[in-house]
């Protein structure tokens, strides 16, 4: 049990920016379309999940936390997903090309902590999860600040040294986001973040399993490193479920869907923007490649989240 929310065997996705034509980082958000996204994830297995919103301008991320939250707070006859509370990722992460990946450079900006706090307060304590770069100056302080309120603090779209990344652990850091991407195409040999963070045997991971943002070898290599810390996250996007094609978006700008499911920057096609397939279907894709189980892929995406959940706080 979370809170007072029971949990089954059904899936927990702690990344989902949107989902079949909703987009929870859209100024247009609306309470109806949270709760059409959480029936539409329900279809397709998931029983809890984290909306995240991402880098953008502050008041719209402040406006859409307040759309999510009431959403969650009205009562809905029918079998839904459960809102867990929000995952932010970002504005806090890395300003470089390639790490910042799609998330648009205007708003990226350093750590801070008083907004942090009121964005706790708007979420009715409810952020779970605060995905940024320890490479800004003073971030094990803030770190260490923001966990002391009750958000779990994850390391993505970042540039940082190994000596930034130990830092970010030892003030209180517990999971690389979507590790091996949200960051630049090109690295060092070594030292380089990937390698840092895997270093880190405390360090819980997350990764995008669409068989796209990883070739299957890197997956296995991290899931034979991380072991019993490592669960797959959607990282879906409101195109999950479209069609191919071009399309215009508010974070991101131009993006383009291929027929293979890619989800990339119309004018990078080296950088993802989000994916564009959901947890049930990236667990398939696992178990057809040969990677995993079935069983074993599913439990990456339904006990594996609840275990992280449940080992860096405290629920009744």
């Amino acid at each position: 049990m979370i809170g007072n929310r029971k949990l089954e065997t059904g899936l927990v996705d702690l990344q989902v920016n949107g989902f079949a034509g909703v987009d929870f980082n859209a100024a247009t958000l609306t309470v109806e379309e949270v709760e059409r996204t959480c029936w539409e994830l329900h279809q397709e297995s998931v029983e809890a999940f984290l909306p995240t919103l991402v880098t953008n301008d502050p008041a719209m991320i402040e406006r859409n936390l307040q759309t999510i939250l009431r959403a969650d707070h009205r009562e809905d006859d029918r079998k839904s997903a459960k809102i867990l509370g929000v995952h932010l990722e970002g504005p806090f992460i890395s300003p470089h090309a390639g790490a910042r990946g799609a998330h648009p450079s205007q708003w990226i900006r350093p750590p801070d902590l008083d907004w942090v706090k009121r964005l706790q307060e708007i979420a009715e304590g409810r952020v779970q999860i605060l995905t940024l770069s320890p490479e800004w100056e003073k971030s094990p302080r803030f770190i260490e600040s923001v966990v002391s309120l009750g958000i779990r603090v994850a390391i993505g779209h970042t540039a940082a040294t190994p000596e930034q990344i130990c830092d970010a652990v030892q003030a209180g850091a517990s999971l690389s986001t979507h590790l091996g991407n949200g960051i630049p195409a090109v690295l060092p040999r070594h030292p380089n973040p990937i390698w840092s963070q895997l270093a880190e045997s405390g360090l819980w991971t997350s990764v995008i399993g669409d068989g796209i943002h990883l070739s299957k070898e890197v997956f296995s290599v991290f899931h034979q490193v991380k072991k019993e810390r490592l669960f797959l996250v959607s990282d879906s996007t409101q195109f999950a479920g479209m069609p191919p094609g071009r399309y215009q978006t508010h974070i991101g700008g131009n993006v383009v869907l291929t027929p293979g499911g890619k989800l990339h920057l119309a004018e990078n096609d080296a950088l993802c923007a989000g994916s564009a397939m959901s947890l049930k279907r990236m667990i398939e894709t696992i178990a057809q490649s040969g990677l995993l189980s079935y069983e074993e892929a599913w439990n990456l995406g339904s006990a594996a989240p609840l275990r992280y959940l449940r080992e860096t706080a405290s629920y009744t």
